[in-house]
């Protein structure tokens, strides 16, 4: 008799335990997928047709210009070759003791994070081309562990650097020697670009926190490039991916 009890019990928890976590977890599908940052700077509109070919108002954003530059290892990149890729950049200058190798540490961090993703690149661009040689660039990129080709680390003339930070990343930029240069020269920002050559972010590359949203943001960026991905057609959960 209790042998059949405890059957009868058995079988009660199988039949009740799919309908308990189809209620637990049914309103799951329901949390909104998060979407990755919006692109910054929007400079004008412009009429497109969309897939059901519907005539829409599309947004024309500020795209980084392009520039050509040495890399560490002496070959050349322009900005432009790295249009269907995410990067993260920063300014730089080898010789700095201040928040410089803060700034570095982070984007050790983020490249660590990225490892396989070959659409996520790191640009570290130098504001002192006079000192910063390359031979000085590939040392630095050595200390804190660049994986070539993944980390570049770059130099151009002093007044096309400039002008892109003030102009193309939209930061504030001075020239060496003038009252306030060190604002610039010691910015704590970390860039997000997107494989349009849109901003689509700023990141104290200083505070940890805020790493970590920059990393968040990486994978929300990566996702959309990935062929067919929707976060509306995915049915499992968000999950952390990053943590302290």
């Amino acid at each position: 008799m209790k042998q059949n009890k405890l059957r009868i019990l058995g079988l009660g928890i199988v039949l009740v335990l799919p309908v308990f976590f189809f209620f637990l977890f049914r309103p799951l599908s329901k949390v909104p997928r998060p979407k990755a940052p919006k692109p910054l700077f929007p400079v004008d509109t412009i009429q497109v047709k969309n897939d059901k070919g519907e005539v829409v108002v599309d947004t024309l954003y500020h795209v980084i210009p392009s520039q050509k530059f040495q890399t560490q290892n002496g070959d050349s990149l322009e900005l432009d070759s790295l249009r269907g890729s995410i990067y993260v950049a920063d300014f730089f200058f080898a010789s700095c003791a201040g928040i410089c190798p803060k700034l570095s540490g982070s984007l050790e961090r983020v490249q660590q994070a990225f490892i396989k993703d070959q659409k996520f690149k790191i640009l570290s661009i130098t504001v002192d081309p006079q000192r910063d040689s390359l031979a000085a660039l590939r040392h630095y990129a050595s200390i804190h562990n660049a994986i070539p080709g993944k980390w570049l680390f770059l130099r151009n003339s002093s007044d096309e650097v400039y002008k892109l930070a003030k102009d193309g990343f939209r930061l504030t930029a001075q020239r060496a020697g003038e009252v306030v240069s060190e604002e610039f020269v010691h910015s704590e920002k970390l860039t997000l670009i997107d494989w349009n050559g849109n901003i689509r972010g700023y990141y104290t590359g200083t505070d940890s926190a805020s790493v970590v949203r920059l990393m968040g943001d990486i994978v929300l960026l990566l996702r959309y490039t990935e062929k067919g991905f929707n976060f509306k057609e995915q049915k499992k959960t968000s999950k952390k991916l990053f943590s302290n």
